[in-house]
């Protein structure tokens, strides 16, 4: 067993809750286990196949950051043998076999097969059309079809809740994992993922069209957004909620003081962003807080819908204002809401 150190440039852990470096960018890490309950919970409420949707996007992403060279020289294959190791390494979705078109110590069939997609297009300098089985668990084998008539990847457009200037001044930081045999990430003994938080975003921007609104009244929004995309921001929020209330993560809130530890350890120690509480109230549970725009946004309110609900043992309504960079969060009870 080794093992990735956790520090940034300057010595310091993930306190603004992002965690970066600087080939990948922006990662979240995400429990195994979670990471198959959220997409059963999202593909569910969106209610329409998502799989290649889903490798497209993160294929997609991979090509445009330029994550692996092509083979050129004498050591081509040699250099590109290595390359790929130290992504796999890196990312923990499992060990490519580049000649058996195969992926095994999979955490994930989607991750394995947007991995090995992108390696193989990269290799041979073409573009598949890609089917793929899952004969084992943890195995994945690819059926690859050579296709001239898909294009090159373009950047996605980001969505309203993220901020144009969310990308500068970031500093290189590396998450405290634990890479058991070889390819597979740990974290307090659990197994993770790293999901780039730009493959997730064009992932979910994709989705737009096939999102719906929620049959009930337990979101506000007064920030300027169509309706498709604040449809697609309840159905990631809720997705997440309730990704975390499935868990058995304990919160207990005495007082306003009792929620810093936990946006510690559940958002800032795992990549999944920050928010800054600014009141409150013990009585009715209202909770205020303000997070700035960027692409943590929709994943930082659904950990802190699911943190409010399992704190206090009934549903949750949120509301968004937006101020200039910044949206404010309001959390209330849902059902209090429906009887004043």
């Amino acid at each position: 067993m080794s093992s990735i150190d956790s520090k940034n440039a300057h010595g310091e852990g993930s306190s603004n809750g992002r965690i970066y470096d600087t080939r990948i960018g922006d990662v979240i890490i995400w429990k195994q286990h979670e990471f198959h309950a959220w997409w059963n919970l999202f593909e569910s409420q969106i209610n329409h196949p998502l799989s290649r949707t889903f490798v497209n996007a993160f294929v997609d992403t991979l090509e445009l950051n330029g994550l692996l060279n092509t083979k050129r020289g004498l050591f081509g294959q040699k250099k590109f043998d290595k390359e790929l190791r130290f992504l796999s390494l890196k990312l923990g979705w499992g060990y490519v076999n580049l000649g058996q078109s195969s992926v095994t110590q999979s955490a994930h069939s989607l991750l394995s097969v947007a991995l090995a997609q992108y390696a193989l297009e990269t290799l041979g300098q073409c573009r598949y059309k890609v089917r793929w089985v899952e004969p084992r668990p943890q195995t994945v084998e690819l059926d690859l079809e050579i296709s001239s008539n898909l294009p090159s990847p373009n950047p996605h457009d980001s969505p309203p809740w993220c901020s144009i200037d969310q990308d500068l001044q970031r500093l290189e930081s590396s998450p405290a994992l634990d890479i058991v045999n070889d390819y597979e990430l740990r974290m307090d003994g659990e197994r993770v993922v790293l999901i780039p938080i730009q493959a997730i975003e064009r992932f979910l921007v994709s989705c737009k069209p096939y999102a719906s609104p929620s049959s009930l009244n337990w979101f506000e929004s007064n920030v300027e957004m169509v309706d498709s995309e604040q449809h697609l921001l309840e159905t990631i929020i809720q997705s997440v909620a309730s990704m975390f209330l499935q868990s058995d993560k304990p919160v207990y809130i005495i007082d306003e003081s009792s929620w810093q530890s936990y946006i510690v350890h559940y958002l800032h120690e795992r990549g999944w962003g920050s928010i800054d509480l600014t009141d409150y109230d013990g009585s009715t549970f209202e909770l205020n807080a303000s997070l700035k725009k960027g692409s943590h946004l929709p994943f930082t309110l659904g950990i802190l819908c699911g943190m409010w609900e399992r704190a206090h043992g009934r549903s949750y309504r949120i509301s968004l204002n937006e101020k200039s960079d910044i949206f404010l969060v309001k959390i209330q009870s849902f059902l209090e809401y429906q009887t004043t």
